[in-house]
């Protein structure tokens, strides 16, 4: 279990204590709790004082040293410093967190000074160590990015840079407390070492809170979120049996996340992304959604609840998938912020003859919508946010953009849901293509207005 018991300490510019509280006096020496530098080791009191002379220049830093517990004995903390002036007085604010459960080694190097995590060495020989141990349970391993971090920096400098690491990795451990551990592996990369009893079921809403608290930290100024964390999950040993292959394949789901949107998480399934065979992740297969067979209609809206928020866990990929195979529909997206490249994206081919078994094939594909924001083409949707085109000449003839992409893409018939819910703006698009092809039937118009509810629900709460 890791324990992370947290103290906060204000003091002058000299580390004279000015107030603790009650998270400082739990932890440290009853005997010396009115005189902070008594209970740091002394070979690193040096630090702090470096650590004042630096906040001179900047707003906030981190650092790690040991300090006298209760127990008698010196342990690691880490520690976000922050300064405050006022009439040309410097107070120094201390928020510290006990970290030295996290290894049994006393030294330092094992702790990335920047961030408070563990270096890359350390979080990858326990994350081996992990693999290599006889265990009933799963090891969760997740390669965490944060989106747009050198764009950040470049235009905000490396102090907000700085900054934003350290606030992303305060929401990671408290977020995976007793879960498991974390580690820093590049400039603005984490990686994840979670232990679960049941994997996915366990790991989803521990990924969602990360990145949900991430998406909360700094807002631009048209208040959208600044920074946002993209995610690759993998399982062991369900999938893979070694640690070289866990990683990978975390890896190849990081990629995934960033190429659909970021701002996600991705946790590796096989009826999703492909099987992996002596550890390959096979790119042939991931081409194909095999999960996307044909279904019952009626089947597939009923079992929508319960794939989102119910016991399934079912990700908006895989219903999007099992929508485009059970209606037949040619294309479907989904788009949100920026609409000129899908979020998802699907295009589904001719039954194909696997082994005897007639398959949907589920290509991934890509497209954008900025037709929408065409002058008029708001007023085209209806109360329920849905504009349904049976015949695109006469109900785009006011809309040449519209009119045009449609022409361009072969689009004969098209469902369009507004999301008006999402924090961000957003649409749901299914088209068919085919010549041949009929106009929605009113149970299926119905359908898709219901099942596109569900999905901006299930956007809005992931």
């Amino acid at each position: 279990m890791i324990n992370y018991s947290t103290g906060q300490v204000v003091t002058d510019a000299d580390l004279n204590l000015i107030k603790t509280n009650d998270g400082y006096l739990d932890f440290v020496s009853d005997g010396q709790a009115n005189d902070f530098m008594s209970n740091v080791f002394l070979d690193d009191q040096h630090i702090l004082y470096e650590t004042v002379e630096r906040l001179e220049k900047k707003t906030s830093d981190i650092l790690c040293f040991r300090m006298l517990n209760k127990s008698g004995e010196y342990t690691w903390v880490t520690a976000r410093c922050s300064k405050d002036e006022a009439d040309g007085y410097m107070k120094i604010t201390m928020d510290f967190q006990d970290i030295s459960v996290l290894t049994q080694s006393e030294d330092r190097n094992v702790l990335d000074e920047a961030t408070g995590l563990l270096t890359k060495k350390a979080i990858t020989d326990y994350a081996k160590a992990k693999c290599a141990s006889v265990t009933d349970r799963v090891i969760c391993l997740a390669i965490l990015d944060v989106d747009n971090f050198k764009q950040v920096n470049d235009t905000r400098g490396h102090a907000f840079g700085d900054e934003v690491l350290l606030a992303v990795s305060e929401v990671i451990r408290n977020t995976l407390g007793s879960y498991g551990k974390a580690g820093r592996i590049g400039g603005d990369e984490i990686l994840l070492v979670i232990e679960l009893d049941n994997g996915k079921e366990e790991l989803r809403p521990i990924l969602r809170n990360i990145r949900e608290k991430v998406e909360k930290l700094f807002f631009d100024e048209e208040g959208y979120p600044l920074i946002t964390v993209s995610i690759g999950a993998a399982d062991f040993p369900t999938y893979v049996d070694n640690y070289t292959d866990l990683f990978n394949l975390a890896d190849r789901m990081l990629y995934r996340a960033k190429n659909r949107g970021k701002n996600r998480y991705v946790m590796y399934t096989p009826e999703i992304h492909g099987i992996v065979v002596n550890g390959i992740l096979k790119e042939e297969d991931n081409k194909a959604v095999n999960s996307a067979s044909p279904r019952d209609k009626t089947k597939l809206v009923l079992e929508t609840i319960d794939g989102f928020f119910g016991t399934m866990g079912e990700a908006i990929s895989e219903e999007m998938a099992k929508i485009a195979a059970t209606y037949e529909l040619d294309e479907v997206y989904l788009f949100y912020k920026d609409l000129r490249k899908s979020v998802y994206g699907y295009k589904r081919l001719e039954n194909i003859d696997l082994h005897g078994v007639k398959l949907s094939k589920i290509m991934e594909a890509e497209s954008d919508i900025r037709y929408v924001q065409e002058s008029g083409f708001e007023q085209k949707f209806n109360s329920n946010g849905v504009f349904v085109v049976d015949v695109p000449q006469t109900q785009l003839h006011m809309s040449t953009k519209a009119r045009e992409f449609f022409e361009e893409h072969g689009i004969k018939h098209a469902f369009i849901y507004k999301m008006q819910d999402m924090p961000y703006e957003g649409y749901i698009a299914f088209y068919n293509t085919r010549d041949l092809s009929r106009k929605y039937p009113q149970p299926d118009i119905t359908d898709f207005t219901y099942l596109s509810k569900m999905i901006e629900i299930a956007l809005k709460t992931r």
